[in-house]
């Protein structure tokens, strides 16, 4: 009898030999190095905004190690320590014009330089410069924190809500998306202590003065944990359209809400039931109109609905819009989109690697993240191809940025010789044609 299952497979025996010159991992990060060093210039918009800077006799100045750090950042080097990984990347120096990158002990001693609040905001407008190139002139704004466990004795790391790791020291970060591009309007470290929603009025302030002039704000969104009189105040005054809210079912707007009946919307798979009514909570200074949606799955033996009123999955909306109920909630469910725009920031740019001790060098280096994101979020909109245009970053780096690359001089210039076996070519080369169209 003929086994089938013999394996084919033969190893060819290697020699190793450590004499190959000039060659990258990077070489697919050509494309996105010019465009961050030439088309979006930013060396020149950091150092033009930033309030420090080093001694003029300084091998690398402020904003070029800060350059350097975003573009290891945007090559997935998380923490510091990976950036001595890069010191002597050929692609890297070739494109900086050093000797050698900066030694990753340089990051450390530069973030540590930001020790105030002022400082460290000067950073802001250059997050801002980036987010303006994804823009629209409509935007919605998504607030929403989350947590960054630590795991040592960082100034202004408190216990406050950690589910993942109760107990544990924190950040609480408040952020900003617009919810139609992606883009991270603002960000704001806060002790681990502090509620979703604290400092909301002056952050809210730093994002309206922030906004591009031709920027309008149509509408806000936030979760529960951003609720309050004043919150609602401020999305009232400075929204074009109005706001949607999450709110908690508390006590009196639980049986205010008994009053009105249910209206039954049914889906294949599912019901839905709404309803719709005016509340003044008692801390409120007007009456606003609420909108409660209750859903749950027909079982699938009998095709009947379950009948325990437990089975329910019941929400509350705070909104000033006059839409159907059912629409009020897919809108404002089209806000959990920005727990992904999170996720990325903390698995594709690591925000939740705490880099120092201090609380303003930690400050700013979830500001220079949120810049890389901003950095790539911009690269996909005004260069990359359809191919590349939804990746995470994650896989961006995989599919583009780690193409094996090889650097030759020719005729007084530098070739970058790029793996032939590459699939994506014709796309490379249409990103190429873009950036140098713009």
């Amino acid at each position: 009898m003929v086994n089938h299952n013999t394996s084919t497979i033969s190893c060819t025996r290697l020699r190793e030999d450590f004499s190959l010159k000039n060659s990258t991992h990077y070489g697919g990060a050509n494309l996105l190095l010019d465009y961050a060093l030439q088309r979006v210039n930013l060396p020149v918009i950091l150092a033009n905004n930033l309030t420090i800077s080093k001694n003029n006799n300084a091998k690398y100045p402020l904003s070029d190690t800060l350059t350097t750090y975003i573009l290891g950042n945007v090559l997935g080097l998380g923490r510091i320590f990976h950036m001595e990984k890069i010191e002597n990347d050929p692609l890297l120096v070739t494109k900086t014009r050093f000797d050698k990158l900066p030694d990753y002990t340089l990051y450390y001693q530069d973030l540590n330089r930001f020790n105030n609040e002022i400082d460290t905001k000067s950073l802001l407008p250059v997050l801002t410069k980036l987010g303006s190139r994804i823009l629209n002139r409509k935007c919605i704004l998504d607030f929403d924190s989350t947590v960054e466990t630590v795991y040592g004795c960082q100034e202004g790391a408190e216990k406050g809500y950690n589910h993942e790791k109760p107990g544990r020291l924190s950040y609480h970060p408040l952020l900003v998306f617009d919810g139609l591009s992606q883009a991270l309007l603002h960000a704001k470290l806060r002790n681990g202590n502090s509620g979703a929603s604290s400092d909301f009025k002056s952050f809210f302030q730093e994002v309206l003065t922030s906004l591009p002039p031709k920027t309008k704000i149509d509408y806000m969104r936030f979760d529960a944990g951003f609720c309050g009189d004043d919150i609602y105040q401020i999305a009232e005054k400075n929204t074009r359209r109005g706001y949607v809210g999450k709110i908690r079912l508390y006590d009196d707007l639980v049986q205010h809400s008994e009053i009105f009946p249910w209206q039954r919307i049914e889906y294949t798979d599912y019901v839905l039931e709404t309803k719709s009514f005016t509340h003044q909570a008692k801390s409120w200074t007007i009456p606003r109109r609420i909108v409660m949606i209750r859903y749950r799955r027909v079982d699938d033996d009998s095709a009947q609905l379950k009948l325990a009123d437990l089975d329910w999955h019941v929400a509350a909306l705070v909104t000033q819009l006059n839409w159907d109920a059912e629409d009020i909630w897919r809108f404002y469910n089209q806000r959990c989109c920005q727990e992904n725009y999170i996720k990325e920031m903390k698995y594709g740019f690591n925000i939740d690697q705490i880099p120092t001790d201090g609380f303003y060098p930690n400050y700013a280096a979830l500001l220079l993240k949120g810049i890389t994101y901003n950095l790539v979020l911009a690269f996909r909109k005004e260069i990359a191809t359809r191919r590349f245009l939804k990746m995470t970053i994650n896989r961006l780096r995989r599919e583009l940025l780690l193409i094996p690359g090889l650097i030759v001089t020719h005729a007084r210039g530098f070739i970058l010789k790029l793996d032939q076996s590459y699939p994506w070519q014709t796309d490379f080369l249409v990103m190429r044609r873009r950036l140098e169209s713009l």
